[in-house]
């Protein structure tokens, strides 16, 4: 289950360091694909409440900083018929919008409405009753408002390439684990002239069944590690020390399988290391339905 998007609570979007992908939201069988002429449904729902606004120092840097953004993120993802190189085809697309509040040295501002849409028109995966390897890739395409002089924008205005490559190790009936990375890859965002630097994100997740006399649930932990490797430039010039992103989550997650593949999970991550973002909580609501 993949893919939610850009949760910034700042006008300065991914320049405010936020990113389009969202930092966790890939921890539940990834590379796990809809069989060939099905498409499903998948649904990400997250609440990001966020106390404070860290520097390099890791410390809040923004006098009276509050933030909580909402998103919902909706993925069709359809597999086609057909192999190439013994690899299931499959595509994406999936759309974005956010409800975001701002308040911060003594200032407030709110914004709602679509942020992106992403295209994903091929990924190639293979699958063995316990290995699932999926790769990847596809592009961010910004669709809503922005202006330069508003405190909070619903859209990031910023278009992007991302590369994905996952896998989902099923060892035993009871137990399995996953993990996607993605590479980002930021282009300029023309109303700020402001280049943000390019991203690594590592999202993770392993769970486990508790009882064979109750096989539709699945206990886990879940988490991601996100860091920027170039710096952000402005007009030319880099910004500041660089402004490079770095952060990391850790938290529990249910999944509970009404019958395969119609399945809901919650999950929780607690943000820490965060450096040039906003630091909080995440909460999700995800589910998968067949069309």
């Amino acid at each position: 289950m993949a893919m939610l998007g850009a949760l910034t609570p700042a006008s300065q979007a991914t320049e405010g360091g936020q990113t389009n992908w969202a930092s966790g939201v890939q921890t539940i069988y990834p590379a796990l694909t809809p069989p060939p002429g099905q498409t499903y449904w998948q649904d990400y729902f997250v609440v990001n409440p966020n106390g404070a606004y860290s520097s390099t120092s890791r410390k809040s840097s923004v006098p009276g900083f509050r933030a909580t953004a909402i998103a919902n993120a909706a993925r069709l993802f359809h597999s086609w018929h057909g192999q190439f190189l013994g690899a299931t085809l499959s595509s994406s697309a999936i759309l974005a919008i956010n409800s975001l509040t701002l308040r911060a040295g003594g200032q407030g501002s709110t914004a709602f409405g679509p942020n992106w849409l992403y295209l994903a028109p091929l990924y190639l995966s293979w699958h063995t009753p316990k290995l699932h390897v999926y790769l990847g890739e596809g592009a961010f395409l910004p669709i809503g408002s922005f202006s330069r002089t508003d405190l909070v924008n619903e859209s990031t205005h910023v278009f992007g390439f991302n590369q994905e490559a996952a896998l989902t190790w099923m060892p035993t009936k009871r137990f399995d684990v996953s993990a996607e990375g993605e590479l980002q890859i930021n282009a300029r965002n023309g109303a700020t002239d402001y280049k943000s630097g390019n991203v690594i994100n590592i999202d993770f997740g392993a769970n486990y069944m508790l009882s064979p006399a109750l096989p539709q649930l699945r206990l886990g932990l879940n988490g991601f590690v996100t860091s920027q490797f170039t710096n952000d430039v402005q007009n030319g010039h880099r910004v500041g020390d660089g402004n490079r992103l770095a952060k990391y989550g850790l938290g529990p997650q249910l999944i509970w399988f009404f019958r395969p593949p119609y399945a809901v999970a919650l999950k929780w991550q607690h943000e820490m290391g965060v450096q040039n973002s906003t630091r909080g909580d995440r909460y999700w609501l995800q589910f998968q339905i067949p069309l």
